[in-house]
């Protein structure tokens, strides 16, 4: 059986990583559309990232959460100009993510 706490952490990983697509996205003055382009990945994709949505649907009819491929996550650090562990390290908030940028565009 799954461990739930297990479970719990994994969407609150999903939920952050779309919290700092979306925030990076938006920093960068990029619609989604443009990252999109940049990217490669379809619009619906990063809609999907930035709101921690699955393609699939779970029982209750709700989609499940969100799990970004490895490639996914390389390509859009590589984009928004920020680490890969930056992305999905959840000791590194949205806020401290796009202070880190901040910091960098300083130097």
């Amino acid at each position: 059986m799954p461990d739930r706490r297990r479970s719990q952490q994994f969407e609150e990983a999903a939920r952050l990583l779309g919290r700092k697509v979306a925030a990076l996205r938006q920093h960068r003055g990029l619609t989604q559309e443009m990252l999109s382009d940049r990217t490669g990945l379809s619009r619906n994709q990063i809609q999907n990232i930035e709101h921690s949505r699955g393609n699939q649907r779970g029982p209750n009819g709700q989609p499940s959460p969100g799990n970004a491929r490895l490639d996914t996550v390389y390509v859009l650090a590589q984009v928004l100009d920020v680490r890969v562990a930056d992305l999905v390290d959840p000791a590194v908030t949205e806020h401290d993510l796009l202070r880190l940028v901040g910091e960098q565009a300083d130097v």
